[in-house]
């Protein structure tokens, strides 16, 4: 069973594929979607080597949970803008949502 750090990990991997993706779609938006989809790989990279190290004053397991969260937000964003993605889009949310608690609070802990 993989541990809360793991499935944060994977997450934000599929995250920043997902950004790059849209930015692949969208020039306007290609710059910004850069931006978080290094910020994302950048802290799954953190997350892998130790999730429980401290960045700044926070230990990066909160700084993935942050993040996820703010995801979590932009896919509802998303599937507001978007009936046909709508409820893929509020699927990821509540995952990310759900993840980014979890890692935030217990980075090596197992889902139930």
């Amino acid at each position: 069973m993989p541990t809360h750090a793991e499935l944060a990990t994977k997450l934000l991997v599929d995250a920043a594929g997902f950004f790059r993706n849209l930015g692949e779609q969208n020039q306007e938006l290609k710059a910004q979607m850069e931006e978080n989809a290094t910020v994302f790989e950048q802290l799954a990279s953190l997350m892998t080597q130790n999730p429980q190290e401290v960045l700044n004053g926070s230990p990066v397991c909160q700084l993935a949970g942050k993040v996820l969260k703010d995801a979590s937000a932009f896919f509802v964003s998303l599937a507001e803008q978007n009936e046909p993605i709508k409820e893929q889009m509020m699927e990821n949310a509540s995952i990310y949502n759900q993840i980014g608690d979890l890692v935030s609070q217990d980075p090596l802990g197992i889902l139930d």
